[in-house]
């Protein structure tokens, strides 16, 4: 049996923990790990372990592989797809964007349209991160929801529906040349935007179940106690029938005694299988990489020049809109005034 995929995943894994790994012999390593550095040797070979007692076997089965797998699972899967099959002339994107952004400079003698020039477009590498969340529901029944949240690694915002893209597209290991990054990553940041995401997502439909559950349980707590007040009704019939009779009365009285504390089992028994408990678990983490484009824009105008990185995103067939320094909203437009810098919703506003 080839030990090939093993060893890899445990070579991957101890990295991924920010440990080492060193092969000391065909098949058998050691193994640097934890926050409180162990050492461990282990081995793929079966015969190796048996001439030496300190050499761990690390197979399915073995105490040290089902850790492994246990904390690998616990701490979800993260893996890697890059895109290709784009077809950018970048000669027609350049023209595209000369007829698509528009910077408007109003001096005193009127509004003159600036003409920037518009460098080559460069492939710049950009990120989407997308993280896939298990949500357990339980109250007399578990019911387990898959969500996946997808966040754009250059603005942080959540791209709907995008995952139904990555099926039209191809997917390549890696690039076939190195592409640098637009910007730098910040993991922590885009989770944290993935779980509030998640938390008012979950809002309402944690509402719903709760009350759903609520009302199950008040359903079936009368049921139980109608069943328990005919019974107890009969009783008192039967109590009033026996008056004379004294044993007789003892033991209706007993059996009084004892279905109180049936009923009173049944209804804390509905109050547990109806309780309300919701958990959320990262069940894997998808990178997908792929080449936007981009020219890196001078304005001049009479009163500053400015800067603008223009980007054609070939994904969604279309160009970034420019950010309006006034009211950070979207624009293809920009005007240039004595004031400064805004889009042509805000310069309709003001009324200028």
């Amino acid at each position: 049996m080839s030990t090939a995929i093993l060893e890899k995943f445990l070579i991957d894994y101890v990295e991924a923990i920010e440990g080492e790994t060193e092969l000391i012999d065909e098949g058998t390593y050691t193994v640097l790990y934890g926050s409180e550095p162990t050492i461990k040797t282990v081995t793929f070979e079966i015969e190796a372990a048996k001439e030496n007692y300190q050499i761990e076997l690390f197979l399915p089965g073995s105490i040290f592989f089902d850790s492994v797998i246990r904390d690998a699972t616990a701490k979800g899967c993260i893996c890697a797809t890059y895109l290709s099959g784009f077809q950018v002339v970048t000669k027609l994107i350049q023209s595209e964007a000369m007829r698509g952004f528009s910077f408007v400079d109003h001096r005193k003698d009127g509004a003159k349209k600036i003409e920037p020039k518009i460098p080559s477009f460069h492939p710049y590498n950009f990120k989407v991160w997308t993280f896939a969340f298990k949500v357990r529901m339980t109250t007399d029944i578990i019911e387990d929801h898959l969500y996946a949240v997808s966040i754009d690694a250059r603005t942080s915002k959540i791209l709907k529906n995008f995952t139904e893209y990555l099926d039209k597209l191809q997917h390549l290991p890696h690039y076939e040349e190195s592409i640098p990054d637009y910007h730098l990553q910040d993991f922590q940041r885009y989770y944290q935007t993935a779980i509030e995401y998640m938390k008012q997502k979950l809002t309402s439909l944690i509402a719903r179940k709760k009350q759903e559950a609520t009302d199950l349980k008040n359903k079936e707590a009368e049921r139980i106690k109608k069943y328990y007040d005919t019974l107890n009704e009969e009783m008192e019939e039967a109590l009033e029938k026996k008056a004379g009779d004294r044993e007789a009365v003892a033991e209706i009285q007993a059996k009084q005694n004892a279905m109180l504390v049936q009923r009173q089992s049944a209804l804390s028994d509905i109050e547990f299988r109806y309780r309300m408990g919701a958990g959320m678990s990262l069940v894997s983490v998808l990178v997908t990489n792929y080449p936007c484009y981009v020219s890196k824009v001078s304005v001049p105008s009479s009163m500053q020049t400015a800067e603008y990185n223009i980007i054609w995103n070939p994904l969604f067939k279309r160009f970034e809109p420019l950010v309006c320094p006034t009211c950070k909203n979207h624009s293809y437009t920009l005007n240039f005034l004595r004031s400064g810098i805004c889009c042509q919703n805000c310069f309709k506003r003001t009324g200028s």
